[in-house]
């Protein structure tokens, strides 16, 4: 096995124990007894990209790419789940789900109507765009802290974590060569670095930001 093939196997690896990081965020929706106040988006868009790349996988038989987005999507299956179960106002995540499903319908329709000869190309840069339309809830949770003043519901382990993953995911790209998978990875690299940064600005209240060690200090009461 080359070095090439090592890399690829232990990034299947460390793809699919990232996979299951948003546990611990369950466990936080779980001790707090809501997750009112958090966003439905960095679980429902996700699953656009796990969508779009899985059926790209199928379509060129790549291995890896099936293995982890399979389980990726049955991950997130269970995180939106429990996200409706603790979230007492659900409207929001049913009109995401609701313009997931349709979007996805559109999408795989249309790679189905062109040239199977281009099918597989066309698939590959739909997932590549979906994966950096799906940036926009990174983004809506930058605009969403900077508006608050706090990073209290961006979670930190979630942020290094994809820090890790999408450099990783960005060099593969660059060395297969797979043009799609490195743009939009490094496209995730540029908002997740930007999220990171806030953790200085605007630092959480009721925790500290591992690693940075970062927390709002506690107002002084006046008498």
């Amino acid at each position: 096995m080359d070095a090439f093939s090592l890399f690829a196997a232990w990034l299947a690896i460390f793809s699919i124990s990232f996979t299951f990081l948003p546990i611990l965020q369950i466990l936080d929706w779980k001790s707090r007894g809501s997750a009112d106040g958090f966003s439905s988006v960095n679980f429902v868009l996700p699953v656009l990209t796990i969508a779009c790349w899985l059926r790209h996988g199928y379509m060129t038989d790549d291995v890896n790419n099936k293995l982890i987005n399979s389980i990726n999507l049955a991950a997130f299956t269970v995180y939106i789940l429990c996200f409706a179960y603790f979230q007492p106002v659900r409207k929001f995540l049913y009109i995401q789900l609701l313009s997931l499903f349709a979007v996805l319908y559109a999408s795989f329709a249309y790679v189905d109507s062109v040239d199977s000869s281009l099918a597989a190309d066309t698939m590959g840069g739909i997932a590549a765009a979906m994966q950096i339309v799906s940036l926009a809830g990174g983004i809506y949770e930058i605009k969403r802290a900077v508006s608050m003043g706090t990073t209290e519901y961006i979670p930190a382990s979630m942020q290094f974590a994809i820090f890790l993953l999408t450099a990783q995911w960005s060099l593969f790209g660059y060395l297969a060569p797979n043009p799609y998978i490195m743009i939009a990875n490094l496209a995730g690299l540029v908002v997740n670095i930007a999220t990171i940064s806030l953790y200085f600005v605007y630092p959480p209240i009721t925790w500290r930001v591992p690693l940075i060690g970062t927390q709002q200090e506690k107002k002084k009461k006046t008498n």
